[in-house]
């Protein structure tokens, strides 16, 4: 051969797989193999190792990196190192390629490529060796592997001394560190690329599954989706291809192999995705890319088997790697199979290691490292993530054997014993949230698994050795329910109630409690309970009330069922009392409370926690009724239970320093109120943070206390804490940030700054239709306030329709009694008033007066301020002597309730003295 054609020949290929079809992105990782092959600055110049998942595309980037470079190299040889015998194997191919390169008997050769030819020479002459390299199974046959070394050692005196010019060799899917490193010529005269799931290598490249752009990218290019004239159809076919991705989380292989399939069969993505989420196990055993290239999988040391790589193989491989090295790493990634493929916190993987593989902590410390080190699980500083379709893999794996019904039910039992609402610690309770995502995936698999459509739903109560307990099921969703509830996310902690109060049903009949199976009684009425409470938070009153009554008399019927206890039906009744008083019902409210007191101070003592929420609740009833002495004093038996039970550093007593400051407020205690909320606040500042939604409802009660003492700068600045908060908390759009509109808007209103005042109360109206509905009484209540504003600027006809449609809400949710109602009454006299219309103002001044003392009593300040009205009424027709027994009426009640030095009781004593001037005037003109 001459020296022209062995240049012709040139680059020598060995065993390098075809070129990768449809390559997308990855140039950045491109980029970084250069600099480590060319850069002074890197450790172990001239080599390059990139590491990842099973799947990711390592040995494609390899691939596409060598034909890319294709002219720059004398010789590129692909080795595969998954074990000993592969990696020898393929090093004596290129021994073999480069012998036949330089037969050239007229040529004089160097002694080290001379030697190399005499050993192939003597190698080839060995029958049993040379079966192997030709085979679809390699076996070492022969125990004597003196040749084989020496070859190797040779071929790597070779390439350390540059004789065949300058090389690529790549290693690809690397398993042993220890193994490959003898493998590896010493001299970096050329250039080396590893690919590997182990981490045990200096300086790597990690590479990681595509973006969703590139895997969209990647599979219009794979299925030749090209543009069209239709916006519809590119649309149609763009989220296709985002279905495919998220549901293949972005892995390369399964993309390509999903895409093959596609093609192969002629079907549309969605048809794929349907058929995909029946028979993944299939598609994956049956569908290798086009483009596949062998893989060795070892079972023994002395035998590999060559394999087509899909993404079930390539993990099998790995799960039976990880097996061989450390078993409880192997067991690990099987729980790890059965939670959220992200955010899987250290210390959880410990606790369900230690409790579930009864190890010790070292033991799965040691395990982690290991799923670390060969990507079956990524660390990323803060949590590991384990691939959505590995975790399949190993669940498909384990499905029907019995291993799948022994860690799920395990994952209950201690999701059931941690996901608790724990108000004596909630950062805690905050902390252990973070499950809620894991329980979720466990559950969904336990629904598709044992669940059918026409099996009971009784086996909630009743399980066999073959089928999982789903009563504990409902009881984490009803802690996870209350937990929702407490975190005021209201929807999700209603989604939770209503699949328990399916669950329990077994004919979906949730309104007919004769049908509800005895045992699972007790987790109704605990659904039906914390429903209430949701549709509570939602101000429906009445629904909510149906939903305790309900639940009591499930309670009072159930009297012999050992889950129900007296202490259930002494929180129905609390319930009940609760709904009440939020409705106006006080008296009602405080008969209920007083029956649920009773009973729970008989079954559970003085100091208990559902005592000291009684008391609280009884206080509010008191504040309501202007009782501020019986008030405080059910409060403060309230707090020195909590006090007792909890200490002074506690969220549960900082939220009843809240509920005395409003009772204070609502009594114009301002500066007690002020003391109150500002403990709160900072407890809430040091233990939540100085952005926590607890601190923004402080100082929105705090601002509204300036608001109401004409300290409209700090008014001020309480609102727009509060509002920067919430935004940052909730987003633009939470319903919560209307109430601090609502609360601005009056703060510009009293500043007289009419237009911010508009913009405010508009936008909080914009929200409340959005989120709650036009018909939602807290509609009503932004109503009332666009209604005052209207006042304000003399718009009477303006104002007169915002009172009417926030009445005509009112009274259809909440009904003509309640005490809501007399505010609008109330407010409408007043303009009538202002428009000369005596006899409607005093029609609507005295049903607002009715209302409230009906509600509220007789001597409560709120009808001394239409006592107030109805008085300034009469002076404006001239009856003087029936405008001073009304003035008087409401000065004698607020001076009593507020003090002789209120502004309030001023303001009807100036009222009255007015009017005797001007009675005195009017005497001294008839004389």
């Amino acid at each position: 051969m001459s020296d022209q054609q062995r240049q012709m020949d040139l680059p020598w290929i060995i065993s390098l797989p075809p070129k990768v079809p449809f390559f997308t992105g990855r140039r950045d990782l491109i980029q970084c193999i250069d600099e480590r092959f060319h850069s002074s600055d890197v450790m172990n110049q001239g080599m390059a190792v990139i590491i990842g998942i099973g799947g990711v595309g390592k040995s494609c980037l390899a691939l596409h990196y060598a034909h890319s470079n294709v002219k720059r190299y004398n010789i590129i040889a692909w080795l595969n190192a998954e074990n000993e015998i592969s990696l020898q194997n393929d090093l004596v191919k290129l021994g073999q390629r480069i012998v036949d390169a330089i037969s050239d008997p007229t040529r004089s050769i160097p002694p080290t490529l001379n030697t190399l030819k005499t050993l192939i020479e003597q190698y080839q002459k060995t029958p049993t060796i040379r079966h192997d390299l030709t085979s679809d199974s390699l076996k070492r046959q022969s125990r004597n592997t003196q040749l084989l070394e020496r070859i190797i050692e040779v071929v790597q005196d070779i390439l350390d001394q540059q004789l065949i010019g300058t090389w690529l060799l790549i290693y690809d899917n690397v398993h042993s560190v220890k193994m490959v490193n003898i493998y590896i010529p010493a001299m970096r005269n050329g250039h080396i690329l590893l690919t590997s799931r182990h981490r045990s290598w200096d300086d790597v490249i990690e590479m990681d599954i595509f973006d969703r752009q590139t895997s969209i990218e990647f599979l219009q290019q794979v299925l030749a989706i090209r543009r069209g004239d239709n916006d519809d159809d590119d649309r149609k076919q763009y989220d296709d291809c985002n279905s495919i991705a998220d549901m293949l989380g972005d892995l390369p292989l399964a993309l390509t192999q999903a895409a093959q399939y596609i093609k192969r069969k002629k079907i549309s993505i969605a048809t794929y995705v349907n058929q995909f989420k029946r028979l993944y196990q299939i598609l994956w055993q049956q569908e290798a890319p086009s483009a596949s290239y062998k893989q060795y999988l070892s079972e023994k040391d002395d035998q590999c088997v060559i394999v087509e790589q899909t993404v079930e193989t390539t993990w099998q491989i790995a799960i039976s790697q990880i097996s061989r090295i450390n078993p409880i790493a192997s067991d690990l990634s099987t729980i790890a199979a059965y939670l959220s493929p992200n955010n899987i916190n250290r210390e959880l993987l410990v606790q369900l290691g230690v409790e579930m593989l009864h190890v010790s902590e070292n033991d799965v410390e040691i395990a982690l490292n290991v799923l670390h080190d060969y990507c079956l699980m990524t660390w990323n500083g803060n949590c590991y993530t384990i691939h959505r379709l590995l975790q399949l893999v190993i669940r498909h794996k384990y499905q029907d054997t019995g291993v799948d019904d022994v860690i799920m039910e395990k994952l209950f039992q201690y999701y059931n014993n941690i996901l608790q609402y724990d108000r004596s610690n909630i950062e805690r309770t905050l902390a252990n949230a973070a499950l809620i995502e894991h329980f979720e995936i466990a559950k969904s698999y336990f629904n598709i698994n044992y669940k059918h459509n026409d099996q009971v739903h009784t086996t909630t109560t009743t399980t066999d050795n073959n089928d999982l307990d789903c009563y504990i099921v409902n009881s984490i969703l009803l802690n996870i329910g209350q937990i929702h509830y407490h975190l005021a996310n209201l929807e999700k902690a209603k989604d939770c109630v209503n699949e328990v109060i399916t669950n329990v049903s077994p004919t979906n009949d949730c309104q007919n409690d004769q049908f509800i199976h005895q045992k699972g009684k007790y987790q109704f009425s605990q659904a039906i309970k914390l429903k209430g409470k949701i549709i509570m938070e939602m101000n429906d009153y009445d629904l909510a009330l149906q939903h305790f009554h309900r639940a009591l008399n499930l309670e009072q019927q159930s009297k012999n069922d050992d889950n129900i206890s007296p202490v259930d039906v002494g929180k129905s009744l609390q319930l009940i009392g609760r709904a009440n008083c939020r409705k106006g019902n006080f008296e009602i409210s405080r008969q209920y409370l007083q029956q649920a007191i009773q009973l729970q101070i008989q079954h559970l003592g003085e100091s208990h926690w559902h005592v000291s929420k009684t008391y609280l609740w009884l206080g509010r009833v008191a504040s309501k009724n202007g009782n501020l002495k019986q008030a405080l004093d059910y409060a403060n038996k309230a707090l020195k239970i909590k006090q007792e039970l909890l200490g002074d550093s506690s969220l549960e007593v900082a939220m009843i320093y809240e509920t005395i400051g409003n009772i204070c407020r609502e009594n114009y205690k301002y500066k007690d109120a002020l003391k109150y909320f500002e403990d709160a606040i900072q407890f809430y500042k040091e233990h939540l943070g100085e952005n926590a939604l607890k601190v923004a409802d402080g100082l929105h009660s705090i601002g509204r206390i300036y608001r109401q003492i004409k300290d409209f700068d700090q008014a001020m600045s309480c609102g727009m804490t509060v509002l920067s908060i919430k935004q940052k908390q909730l987003g633009p759009n939470h319903v919560s940030l209307a109430y601090t509109f609502d609360e601005l808007g009056l703060i510009y209103m009293a500043k007289k700054d009419y237009d911010n005042a508009n913009d405010h109360l508009s936008k909080s109206l914009q929200i409340k239709i959005k989120q709650l509905g036009e018909q939602h009484i807290n509609v009503a209540y932004t109503l009332d306030k666009i209604g005052l504003l209207h006042k304000a600027n003399k718009n009477y006809s303006q104002a007169m329709e915002s009172f009417n449609q926030s009445l005509e809400i009112k009274k259809k949710q909440l009904s003509e009694s309640h005490a809501s109602v007399a505010y609008t009454y109330h407010q409408i006299g007043v303009i009538y008033k202002e428009q000369g219309d005596f006899i409607n103002s005093l029609n609507y001044l005295q049903m607002a007066l009715k209302n409230k003392i009906d509600n509220f009593g007789s001597d409560h300040v709120q009808a001394s301020y239409t006592l107030h009205e109805i008085g300034k009424l009469y002076k404006s027709i001239g009856d003087y002597q029936e405008a001073i027994k009304f003035l008087q009426k409401a000065h004698d009640i607020k001076v009593k309730q507020l003090g002789q030095d209120h502004i309030r009781a001023i303001d009807s004593m100036t009222e009255m003295n007015l009017i005797r001037e001007k009675m005195k005037k009017v005497k001294v003109t008839i004389v």
